[in-house]
């Protein structure tokens, strides 16, 4: 696949997925090893800059494993940026993905504040930021409405590649 060198990722909060996001359960363990390789896989193309937009869910799931990728492959030389809708976005998270969250911040390399107040809009206004500045997008989508298809419907009048996780489940 011929990509540029950035890529963002586009998915479901927690309560959207069609299985349990636990560590141990099978297809979280299967969602999360497609995850991996298509990272590897944009990385051992030339990407390796990745945006995450931070929300619970997808969002973060999607930054651990670039995180644990860059752990494993240090040749790939991968950036992690935090792109965050508003200050304060992680304020209603429940304590796991709060904690989660501070841990993969705190692993960024840079961290994008889209703007410093909640306002409606501000997650599109994130999205739009993400792929405005990508060459790929990863996303995981099954065609529920809402943020992701809207952000995917965008990268697709862009022309952005779009690799769906959703799609290589088996």
């Amino acid at each position: 696949m011929e990509t540029g060198n950035k890529c963002c990722f586009t998915g479901y909060r927690p309560h959207k997925f069609p299985f349990v996001l636990e560590s141990g359960e099978k297809a979280a363990t299967e969602f999360d090893n497609r995850l991996i390789k298509a990272i590897c896989d944009l990385a051992e193309s030339g990407v390796n800059i990745f945006f995450s937009g931070m929300a619970m869910g997808f969002d973060i799931i999607s930054a651990e494993a670039v995180l644990y990728v860059r752990a494993l492959r240090p040749d790939f030389n991968i950036k992690l940026i935090a792109a965050i809708p508003f200050e304060n976005q992680s304020a209603g998270f429940g304590e796991k993905w709060k904690s989660r969250y501070d841990k993969v911040l705190s692993e960024c390399d840079s961290v994008v504040l889209v703007s410093d107040r909640y306002y409606s809009g501000c997650y599109f206004a994130r999205n739009k930021y993400m792929v405005d500045n990508s060459d790929v997008v990863v996303a995981y989508f099954d065609g529920k409405t809402g943020g992701t298809k809207n952000t995917l419907a965008y990268a697709e009048k862009l022309g952005r590649a779009i690799i769906n996780l959703y799609d290589e489940e088996t």
